[in-house]
């Protein structure tokens, strides 16, 4: 088994004295005042990185983003335990919604609908290029590199947040989605294969051990990690809704885009099957959301969770997209 995605083999490229604290956390002899220290350390450097230290907040994501996405289960609970440290700081730092009281479902649908229409990357200028079918072959290869970080490994913060949901129901409705997503009967089905083809079609190597290098992209997956494991579901529910429940309506733009660029509807079958998925599903799990919004907590959680994505994504994109811009 490869152990390129793995922590300690990653930090080993990092060489501050909190990478080394992390490193010292992570061992196999690691004792509880070594973890503590590291705990102590990353919480220090992620105040000083929201307090407008660039440098700190390069390295405290990048620091972040091993913790959470590295592959080796057998340091999974102390990682955990280490972002944590960090995910308290961080939500200290973020404008909080501040509802005195809770919105009627109408109410707070319509909010949604407000924040998506002003927010949401459908409106973003690569988005619109790529839809228009203006993309170069070259571009595109950009774009769905990209779109490869986001979703191979989506049915892992899923499955967060399916942990977070005490209720058997809703924990069976989610279920159903990490069904599907991981093809039902067929795992050759699953999204993350289906995405690989078209990568593959597209002359891009589906590589399931990635590792983004790109700052934006790195808080990105950062945020919607964090969401995802927030024992406040709110947060997790933010993300899911928007991610799982709005973006894909995008998708029969970008299928069309795809077969306009030349590509064969098998090879952009990642992109047709989510038109059909969006109606039922939006339906489905949208009463994740509704059971829950009579509790003003709830919401203020949500619209803290959903502000918060949409300001890391619109930074995200804006990278994404003048990178694509570079690429003939």
């Amino acid at each position: 088994m490869s152990t390129r995605n793995f922590s300690l083999q990653q930090l080993q490229n990092l060489h501050s004295s909190e990478a080394r604290s992390v490193a010292d956390a992570l061992a196999a002899n690691a004792t509880s005042s070594q973890i503590e220290t590291a705990a102590n350390r990353l919480a220090a450097l992620t105040e000083t990185a929201h307090k407008g230290d660039a440098k700190a907040f390069a390295e405290y994501q990048q620091l972040l983003y091993i913790l959470s996405l590295s592959d080796d289960v057998a340091t999974a609970l102390t990682r955990r335990w280490l972002a944590n440290a960090i995910y308290r700081v961080e939500e200290r730092f973020m404008p909080a919604a501040d509802l005195s009281s809770a919105l009627s479902e109408e109410a707070f649908e319509q909010r949604l609908k407000q924040e998506i229409a002003a927010q949401s990357r459908e409106k973003h200028p690569m988005s619109q290029y790529v839809f228009a079918g203006s993309a170069s072959r070259a571009q595109l290869q950009v774009f769905l590199r990209h779109q490869w970080f986001r979703t191979f490994r989506l049915y892992r913060d899923a499955a967060d947040l399916l942990v977070n949901l005490t209720d058997v129901d809703e924990a069976a409705a989610l279920s159903r989605y990490l069904y599907g997503e991981l093809g039902e009967e067929d795992e050759r089905s699953s999204h993350p294969r289906l995405l690989a083809k078209l990568l593959n079609a597209i002359d891009l190597e589906a590589d399931f051990e990635a590792i983004s290098t790109m700052p934006e992209e790195i808080a990105y997956l950062n945020n919607r990690a964090r969401s995802f494991r927030n024992p406040d579901v709110g947060w997790g529910l933010a993300v899911f809704y928007i991610t799982e429940l709005v973006v894909p309506g995008n998708h029969q733009k970008l299928y069309h885009a795809l077969l306009q660029a030349g590509l064969s509807e098998d090879a952009a079958e990642y992109y047709k099957i989510h038109i059909s998925l969006v109606p039922p599903r939006a339906k489905r799990e949208w009463q994740l959301i509704s059971r829950r919004i009579p509790d003003v907590a709830f919401q203020n959680a949500f619209l803290t969770s959903l502000a918060q994505h949409f300001r890391v994504e619109r930074a995200y994109y804006d990278a994404v997209w003048q990178h694509l811009q570079n690429v003939k």
